[in-house]
């Protein structure tokens, strides 16, 4: 799954590091949910139809 160098890099970061980027990719999740519903708000019933459609 991981050569030697990615390896050593992932054994070279701390638990909080870790955390860290966790919580980061969490937040980053969120933001494309949050526009993901601005996107849904924005589009009419007619277009949600012919997406439906293909």
């Amino acid at each position: 799954m991981f050569d030697s160098k990615q390896m050593e890099w992932l054994n070279q970061l701390s638990a909080e590091d870790l955390a860290i980027l966790g919580a980061g990719f969490n937040t980053l999740g969120d933001f494309f949910d949050f526009l993901a519903l601005i996107k849904a708000k924005q589009e009419t019933p007619k277009d949600k139809k012919g997406k439906n459609n293909r």
